[in-house]
């Protein structure tokens, strides 16, 4: 070891005095420049989103063309052990008392603390971010940190398999040439994923061997302050295996061929060995995350919806739609990450991708079932989950929180993608059957009726049936109801009737009461059916229609709804998203929490004129809840345009009266995952400064690094 050590430094010696050494030096500085300046004009733009990783992921990821730049730079340091043996400095080496081995190691302990000292000026670049950034925003250290050791493991394999390729040529060219041409490899292989998108869908076990031991992945995942022992593992062992092989092909021509042979081939066992061991360490040591906000590890709450999936014979298949905005890439490559994570977490995920531009006909169809705008399919993308024949739709806008950043740019402020992931997840891994008890004998709605014929339709694909009762079956209410749903009663339930179900309430029972809006035949609108029921619980229904002329939409005391909805399970994924359209809806008063409401313009109404209004304050309550003592009630109003959805195609009441159904029997999950938002660095800067900033970086930099290896070579000579 100490041999070694003492050939290293004086390899390093010699490379800092070499022109040659300055020159790479002076090209890598250079390259690297380019990408940091390319790095700095996105986080100064205002027209984008902020980058949601760490803030130097895309800059240690790189390019393929920066890669093979950098590959380039690695084949030429590698290169040095061929120069030793064409100036005969190798045979003084290994004439002295020092093995081949020692001498190989030595080598490329100097190749290495070259390569080293090159990335040595770009932690310069951490410090102009911090310069530049605004006061309040604060760059991830464990992400950089994680970086700049990715950039010297991996340096190093290379360097090692390099110097291997070289081994037993003499001409500096040809083993650049040779290290060049064994590295790309290494680098292609990794990319047949993106090149061959075949071997996705049909060979996911080669995808998934390639993301372990191919180069960039490994970068990308150090980038963003994953770091994994079994990484670690594989590219130490392949640096060992790869010197061990170029021992044995330094010999060549010395030596008998059986003894190179049988040398090169211990290594290559050593190798796969290393690699072997690498999977077994990735299965049982989990990766180290190094990110403030947790990125790279799924929270207890994922990991169990996740491991509800282990039972259940159907796989759940995520289709990721990207969107045909390329502004909301970021957030997709940020969805098919923590999807990644989860699949590596639960076999039974698979990840597909589709694109809705090259089959129109189909995009209608899945928009429709996933309960999604067709345009906003298309523009915004979305992650579609299912199960059999059930599916869930995760849109743009359950992923993040939109608004500004500190530049008053539009910015994601707060992601929720593996949260909203995960509560998708943990419904579809609910395959207990329910059932929900509907009464009849009182002028109720029936499940044939449109509306609430696709609520049954929804449900059932849920595993949730709907099954009729009368007043003699709710007297008690019988065990098998998960719920009880009175829908669009015309006439009050018998004493009894409601007097069982208040009891049934007082037991933690579940009750869903839809409002009937059409007037009987005297011309007066209904009771709720349960208006006992409602009373002792807080709540009343006047007899009147809500009018809200600032949403009206052409339909008989029709309007829309697009962000009155409560932080509740049942209405996420509707503010700001989904638009309901409401038709003769009652309101609700009392003490309940409003689930829906109007805008502040709208009042109630007994007639059609607006002459003779109630004395409501609005936003008036179209939908409520009450939990007291484990028990839930749900009112809702418009029980006959549950589901007429004219104006906005797919985004009806229907959808909302299902998951309050849902929630009602416990199909709609809280799952604990907490926001897990990157640096999102934004950059306060002019286009003056990021001129000079990118002249600093590309020209200067890369200059003052050769004049001082330059100053330090002549010092030494005087010396």
């Amino acid at each position: 070891m100490t041999a070694a050590l003492t050939i290293a430094r004086m390899q390093l010696a010699i490379a800092l005095r070499s022109p040659m050494a300055w020159l790479t030096a002076a090209g890598f500085l250079v390259l690297e420049g380019v990408s940091f300046a390319s790095l700095v004009a996105v986080l100064a733009d205002p027209r984008r989103p902020a980058p949601i990783g760490a803030v130097l992921e895309g800059h240690f990821g790189g390019t393929l063309l920066s890669w093979a730049i950098q590959l380039t730079v690695l084949a030429a340091l590698a290169a040095r052990a061929a120069e030793d043996r064409r100036s005969g400095q190798w045979e003084a080496l290994v004439a002295a008392p020092v093995s081949e081995g020692a001498a190989l190691a030595g080598t490329w302990l100097g190749a290495l603390a070259l390569y080293a000292i090159l990335w040595l000026p770009t932690v310069l670049y951490v410090v102009a971010l911090a310069i530049w950034s605004p006061g309040s925003a604060a760059i991830d250290a464990g992400p950089v940190l994680a970086g700049y050791l990715g950039e010297l493991v991996l340096g190093g394999a290379a360097l090692a398999l390099a110097i291997a390729a070289g081994a037993a040529v003499r001409q500096p060219m040809v083993a650049t040439v040779a290290g060049f041409a064994v590295l790309m490899a290494w680098l292609v292989v990794g990319e047949l994923p993106a090149l061959v998108p075949e071997l996705v869908r049909d060979h996911p076990t080669v995808v998934d061997a390639l993301d372990r031991f191919a180069p960039r992945p490994i970068a990308g995942r150090l980038a963003r302050g994953e770091v994994r022992a079994a990484d670690l593992l594989w590219l130490v062992g392949l640096a060992a295996s790869a010197l061990a092989a170029a021992t044995a092909l330094v010999g060549a021509g010395r030596r008998r061929r059986s003894r190179v042979g049988l040398a090169a081939y211990r290594a290559l066992l050593a190798l796969v060995a290393v690699g072997l061991g690498a999977v077994l360490v990735e299965r049982a040591v989990p990766a180290w995350d190094l990110t403030r906000a947790g990125r790279n590890h799924l929270s207890s709450g994922s990991r169990t919806a996740l491991a509800a999936l282990a039972d259940q014979s159907t796989p759940l298949v995520a289709t990721v739609i990207r969107p045909g905005a390329a502004i909301y890439d970021p957030l997709y490559d940020e969805a098919e990450r923590v999807l990644a994570l989860m699949a590596r977490a639960q076999p039974r995920l698979r990840v597909e991708r589709w694109d809705p531009t090259r089959d129109p006909v189909a995009t209608s169809a899945v928009a429709a079932a996933a309960v999604i705008d067709e345009r906003e399919l298309v523009r915004g993308g979305a992650v579609i989950l299912a199960r059999g024949p059930r599916r869930r739709a995760v849109s743009l806008l359950d992923l993040a929180e939109f608004g500004r950043d500190q530049l008053s740019a539009g910015a994601f402020t707060s992601l929720r993608v593996e949260q909203a992931l995960a509560r998708a997840i943990a419904d579809l891994g609910d395959d207990t059957p329910r059932t929900i008890c509907v009464t009849v004998g009182h002028g109720e709605l029936g499940l044939d009726d449109r509306g609430w014929a696709a609520v049954a339709a929804r449900l059932a694909d849920d595993a949730i049936a709907m099954e009729v009762v009368d007043d003699h079956g709710l007297d008690p209410v019988p065990t098998g109801c998960a719920a009880v749903a009175i829908l669009g009663a015309r006439r009050e339930l018998s004493d009894d009737a409601q007097l069982a179900i208040g009891r049934y309430l007082e037991a933690g029972g579940h009750v869903l009461v839809a409002l009937s809006g059409r007037e009987d035949e005297r011309g007066v609108l209904p009771g709720s059916g349960v208006d006992q029921v409602l009373e002792l619980r807080g709540l009343a229904a006047p007899p009147a229609w809500v009018v809200d002329p600032a949403a009206a939409v052409e339909l008989p005391l029709g309007f829309r709804v697009v962000d009155g909805y409560a932080d509740h399970p049942i209405t996420i994924g509707f503010r700001d998203r989904r638009v309901t359209i409401w038709q003769r809806a009652r309101p609700i008063v009392g003490d309940g929490g409003a689930l829906v409401w109007t805008s502040a313009a709208a009042y109630a109404s007994r007639d059609q004129t607006g002459l003779d209004r109630l004395e409501l304050t609005a936003p008036i309550a179209i939908a409520a809840t009450v939990e007291r003592g484990g028990s839930r009630l749900v009112v809702v109003s418009g029980a006959e345009a549950i589901g007429v959805d004219p104006a906005v195609r797919g985004q009806g009441t229907d959808l909302l009266a299902a998951r309050a159904l849902a929630w009602l029997v416990g199909r709609t999950p809280e799952v604990a995952v907490p926001p897990k938002d990157g640096d999102q660095l934004r950059l306060v800067m002019t286009a003056g400064e990021r001129r000079a900033l990118a002249a600093v970086v590309i020209v200067g930099l890369p200059l003052v690094v050769v004049a001082l290896l330059a100053a330090i070579a002549r010092r030494r000579r005087r010396r």
